[in-house]
């Protein structure tokens, strides 16, 4: 038999009973019986013993051995030294068929429906095609990544060349604009640190810095291009990722 470590719970009408497993088969037991149906304690064995021939033993029900308690205390469920008898489905109907009151019937219909029933298994088919799904959603997942990044490089790209274009012949550049000139990948991070290197420079000799309209900040510094060559000789920035 298998079970799990922590007991499953289900609640039938107003009772919240253990889900039982016995050889592949959710079984209940005469307690289960009266506690669901409100029967008073002893009322479910009784009719079983009332009517034992008629209830065909490993079909209607099956007889746990004290030796086989192991099995079942996963459940919570003790195995008393006269063994424990456990009710299959077609057992639990033959024993209640004389419950005939409202609450009979709608108990009946809900551990048919809902207890008895084991949830179908899940096929090697099923699991494959989840597991194909699975890794269609990450491949999509990643080129939405590297279509974003793409789409950055390229919004880069254009603003440089907007900056190069409106520095035009001044001998001042961007430092992005003087990233792309140099064919040197230029994240906006690598142009950040290559621009703060230039404007310290051009503060501490005193050197003009120039302005260039931007869409995203309104504007940014520009630099004589001897003040970034100069920083890029002398320490090249770290590159970094965007």
């Amino acid at each position: 038999m298998k079970a799990s470590i922590e007991t499953q719970l289900i609640t039938i009408g107003e009772a919240t009973l253990p889900i039982i497993e016995y050889r592949g088969r959710r079984v209940v037991t005469f307690a289960m019986v009266d506690q669901v149906h409100h029967r008073p304690e002893g009322t479910a064995r009784k009719r079983f013993n009332d009517n034992k021939e008629r209830f065909v033993a490993g079909e209607d029900f099956q007889l746990v051995d004290y030796s086989q308690m192991s099995e079942l205390r996963t459940f919570g469920i003790e195995v008393p030294p006269r063994g424990l008898t456990l009710l299959t489905q077609s057992g639990y109907l033959m024993l209640v068929k004389s419950f005939t009151d409202d609450l009979a019937w709608k108990i009946q219909r809900e551990l048919v429906n809902r207890y008895f029933q084991l949830p179908p298994a899940k096929s090697k088919a099923h699991e494959l095609l989840r597991s194909v799904q699975l890794l269609v959603e990450q491949e999509e997942r990643l080129q939405r990544v590297a279509d974003e990044q793409h789409r950055q490089q390229e919004q880069i790209n254009a603003i440089a060349k907007r900056q190069d274009d409106m520095d035009g012949d001044t001998g001042y550049m961007t430092a992005l604009a003087f990233c792309r000139r140099e064919n040197i990948p230029a994240p906006l991070v690598f142009a950040q640190k290559l621009g703060i290197q230039a404007a310290e420079m051009c503060r501490k000799l005193g050197i003009r810095m120039g302005s260039i309209p931007d869409e995203r900040w309104g504007n940014v510094n520009s630099y004589p291009i001897a003040v970034l060559v100069e920083c890029l000789a002398n320490g090249k920035p770290k590159t970094a990722t965007i």
